[in-house]
C-alpha cells in the first residue's frame, strides 16, 4: 500500500463540496493502492485522480495508469516497453472528491 506523506487542501476554485487533494506517495510495488479515510481527508466520495512520477523515472519506471473506486486509488506502474516495472519512486496524486 501507498504511504501517503503529505496531504495539500485546496477549496479556492470549487464551489459546494467539492475538494482538490494533492497527495504524495511512495509506491511499494507495481500495482498499489492509497486508501483514503473520510475522516482524515474530509472527502466521501473520488470523482477525479490522477497519477504523476515525481522521482525515480527511468527505463524500468516509466509510467503510471490510475484508477479509483469509493475512496480507494489505484496505481499501476510500467516501464518504458509497457510492461510491468521493476523499480518504484515516489508520485503525487491529484484528488477531486467531495
Amino acid at each position: 500500500m501507498g504511504e501517503i506523506s503529505d496531504t495539500i487542501v485546496k477549496t479556492t476554485e470549487f464551489s459546494g463540496d467539492y475538494k482538490m487533494q494533492i497527495l504524495t506517495a511512495t509506491l511499494a510495488t507495481k500495482s498499489d493502492t492509497i486508501v483514503l479515510t473520510e475522516a482524515a481527508n474530509k472527502i466521501s466520495e473520488i470523482v477525479y485522480a490522477k497519477a504523476h512520477i515525481t522521482s525515480g523515472a527511468d527505463t524500468t519506471f516509466a509510467h503510471l495508469q490510475t484508477s479509483y473506486s469509493t475512496l480507494t486509488i489505484t496505481i499501476k506502474s510500467f516501464n518504458g516497453s509497457g510492461a510491468d516495472a521493476t523499480t518504484w519512486g515516489n508520485i503525487e496524486v491529484l484528488v477531486i472528491g467531495k
